[in-house]
């Protein structure tokens, strides 16, 4: 037997249902969901027309050796508390510190003390933690450590998964000495895999459930050796820019059909915009839109449209020693 509600929401058709839901702000669509399976079904067609849902960017985390911070730019009320006061770890250890940020979901390493002098010299060691998390899929989110460490010239280049579902880390494939994880990585999770810059034009992508690893060298692009290499996501897609001497940007993309070639999607001249180091950049792409961010130090941030390479200076850190910086898009779920 139907209930009032299935009744009810059978009576209009299914176009109409789905422009009333396309209409709705977020917590009276998530409640319209309740009204009928009809209703239920066709949730999903209209929030990809609502504006209400669509990822807007909220603002930026940033780091720096000391601290961590949001800086707002939607204009709405500060609702993130950059200072994760409320973690309860924040308490007992001396310094909390964002390691990524990745679809609107944070990872933060806590710790005491730092490594004594004897053991920096003994060892030269460095870690890069990285989060994979798709909000489609709450129940589970995988960390992923690279660890590179030299000690009397024996290597060990290698890299970690954890599984929030085990709760347990698994070790992975052995890498190339020389494959080193950029320090300020800007780690791109995209199709189920988390891919990272290397010192070198090179790419590692590794699958955090299988575990596996693959490496893409972008020197067929006929890139030079000092030109500034950086990954980013657009619009579904992994994006690979490099930035050359004479301030030149290009921007490549895989092709739809054989996405082991890349084609140019973007090149554009960056000269004369007032950068304080071009070797010192932090470059993040709009997740939706063709508009790459650039942090040019000193805590500024300048948007630049990659369309029509129209630039414009849209906000400042609090802290100007700022070293890196995230996007922030809350996500809602449908």
């Amino acid at each position: 037997m139907q209930s009032n509600g299935e009744i009810w929401g059978g009576a209009l058709p299914d176009d109409v249902v789905v422009e009333i839901l396309s209409r709705l702000p977020p917590k009276p669509f998530f409640r319209s969901k309740c009204v009928s399976k009809t209703w239920l079904a066709l949730s999903s067609p209209a929030s990809r027309l609502n504006k209400h849902l669509q990822p807007t960017l909220r603002g930026f985390f940033w780091e720096t050796r000391f601290q961590s911070g949001f800086t707002n730019i939607s204009g709405g009320i500060d609702e993130v508390d950059a200072t994760l006061s409320a973690l309860p770890y924040h308490a007992v250890h001396d310094r909390c510190q964002i390691m990524d940020c990745c679809n609107g979901l944070l990872l933060v390493k806590c710790w005491f003390g730092c490594p004594t002098i004897e053991h920096m010299y003994e060892t030269f060691y460095g870690e890069n933690f990285s989060l994979a998390f798709q909000p489609q899929d709450q129940s589970q989110f995988h960390v992923v450590c690279f660890r590179h460490s030299h000690n009397q010239n024996v290597c060990s280049n290698i890299f970690f998964t954890f599984s929030s579902n085990s709760g347990k880390w698994r070790q992975g494939e052995n890498l190339e000495c020389d494959l080193h994880v950029a320090y300020t990585p800007k780690p791109i999770f995209l199709d189920g895999k988390l891919h990272l810059r290397t010192e070198a034009h090179k790419v590692v992508s590794v699958d955090p459930k299988n575990n596996t690893s693959v490496v893409t060298n972008f020197d067929f692009l006929g890139l030079a050796k000092d030109d500034i290499s950086e990954i980013g996501q657009s619009q579904g897609l992994l994006h690979f820019m490099s930035l050359n001497e004479f301030h030149m940007m290009s921007i490549w993309v895989p092709e739809t059909i054989h996405p082991q070639n890349w084609i140019l999607k973007h090149q554009l001249s960056l000269d004369g915009m007032l950068f304080v180091s071009p070797w010192y950049w932090n470059l993040t792409l709009h997740p939706e839109k063709d508009v790459l961010f650039v942090h040019l130090g000193n805590g500024r941030i300048l948007s630049i449209e990659l369309q029509t390479a129209k630039s414009n200076e849209i906000c400042v850190f609090s802290d100007r020693l700022c070293s890196t910086f995230w996007l922030y898009m809350p996500c809602f779920l449908v």
